[in-house]
């Protein structure tokens, strides 16, 4: 009995969620056979299932993070993989706007009207929530911090950080597809290489300013903290667009997907032919990936917040920075090779996926109210006296509340989509 009780104190909520990620998987599951190969390979209704998956991963990793799920050392499989599930969004975006191009004639009349809206109004909407939970827990904010959070400038919702960028990526995509000259091979090329350009921006604004405006101020007075923290709020780490390695290192995963949408029939006759040996190269191009990024943050001591260590140079972040490019391409080409063989779709994914953008500007919500009302709140790599009881009452709060937030948010979003006509 003694022994029993050791297990579900030890890994009872790892084997909950191993046992439910792999019901999620397998029920519908079915291995393709002959024409079915082809014809539901990345179509949509096994991308929307994929996204629903990376919906719940997302939902995983922030599980993991929080200071209950690393002081019990559960799950903690998520806690540097949030990312990888990311780029499964930015894959299927990218792969569903050049498919969409290539075969519905005239796809970009109108682009901006109709896209912009599906994502834009939802997180105006979320906003009004986190507005509303913040005058709860009586947030202390100045009048230009309010404002700032409320238009979107800065983010109430600090994992609502995909929305401006998938928006800055659908409108780039527009203007530099629209602008393309022609049906030749290398109109389309350069516009290829322009979306690349406009990733590595984004990158490379991360990698200069890191977690704030450290170049505003004398040399290294983020290190005092009595600085640190009477500084302006804008001035403190992760305040405004970009000041974060998350905002980066997934967005690779967009231009992969355009260029397998782009090559979908050379892509799918490459990797037909000796399938086996191509999958088995790109698990251990994945499984090569995830050993380096782990052997550099923690053999070499490289990760994204030295600036406080002192380490201020961009170079090693740049070398890490690359690593999650590569982690994001091959765990998105691992799915692909995957999916060519294999199909998995149910009502659960499905409606995971119908909701995924929804369930990802919700959770935090859920996450941090029912830390509160736990007693078990605490920061990154805090470590708490909490029970797994407490953990367990805590995740099904929190699960079900984003389900039920993620439903209600989509309601109100299409109500306002269908009161202003967009």
């Amino acid at each position: 009995m003694e022994k029993i009780y050791s297990f579900y104190n030890m890994a009872f909520l790892s084997v909950v969620f191993g046992i439910v990620w792999l019901l999620l998987i397998f029920t519908g599951h079915w291995f393709k056979r002959g024409k079915d190969r082809r014809t539901e390979f990345l179509c949509p209704a096994a991308t929307k299932s994929l996204q629903g998956l990376a919906a719940f991963g997302v939902l995983c990793h922030h599980l993991s993070q929080t200071a209950a799920y690393q002081s019990l050392n559960q799950i903690q499989v998520f806690r540097e993989t949030g990312f990888l599930f990311v780029a499964v969004f930015f894959f299927c975006s990218g792969f569903g706007l050049i498919k969409s191009l290539n075969t519905r004639p005239g796809y970009l009349n109108g682009f901006l009207r109709h896209r912009l809206p599906s994502v834009i109004v939802p997180f105006y909407v979320m906003n009004v929530f986190y507005i509303i939970y913040h005058i709860c827990i009586g947030t202390e904010m100045s009048v230009s911090e309010w404002i700032c959070k409320v238009t979107g400038i800065a983010l109430l919702n600090d994992n609502a950080w995909f929305v401006p960028v998938i928006v800055i990526m659908y409108i780039s995509f527009y203007l530099i597809f629209r602008a393309e000259k022609g049906d030749s091979k290398g109109a389309r090329t350069r516009s290829f290489v322009l979306i690349f350009a406009v990733i590595a921006v984004q990158v490379g604004w991360f990698l200069f300013n890191k977690h704030f405006p450290w170049w505003l101020g004398e040399k290294d007075w983020w290190r005092n903290p009595l600085k640190l923290y009477s500084a302006p709020w804008w001035k403190s780490p992760v305040a405004l667009w970009y000041e974060g390695e998350w905002w980066v290192n997934s967005t690779i995963a967009f231009l992969l997907g355009m260029l397998v949408a782009q090559h979908e029939e050379k892509f799918y006759s490459f990797f037909s032919r000796a399938y086996w040996a191509k999958l088995v190269f790109s698990l251990l191009l994945f499984a090569g990936a995830m050993f380096l990024f782990f052997h550099v943050e923690y053999k070499c001591g490289i990760n994204y917040w030295m600036e406080f260590g002192g380490n201020n140079k961009t170079l090693p972040r740049a070398i890490l920075m690359g690593i999650n490019g590569l982690q994001s391409l091959s765990f998105c080409l691992l799915l692909c090779l995957i999916m060519m063989r294999n199909f998995a779709e149910n009502r659960v994914t499905r409606f995971f996926g119908n909701h995924s953008l929804e369930i990802y500007l919700m959770q935090a919500l859920p996450l941090r109210a029912y830390m509160k009302a736990f007693g078990i709140e605490g920061n990154f790599g805090d470590k708490i006296s909490v029970s797994m009881n407490t953990v367990v009452a805590y995740t099904l709060c929190v699960v079900a509340s984003s389900i039920a937030l993620a439903v209600l948010l989509k309601l109100l979003s299409r109500l306002v989509l269908k009161v202003l006509k967009l």
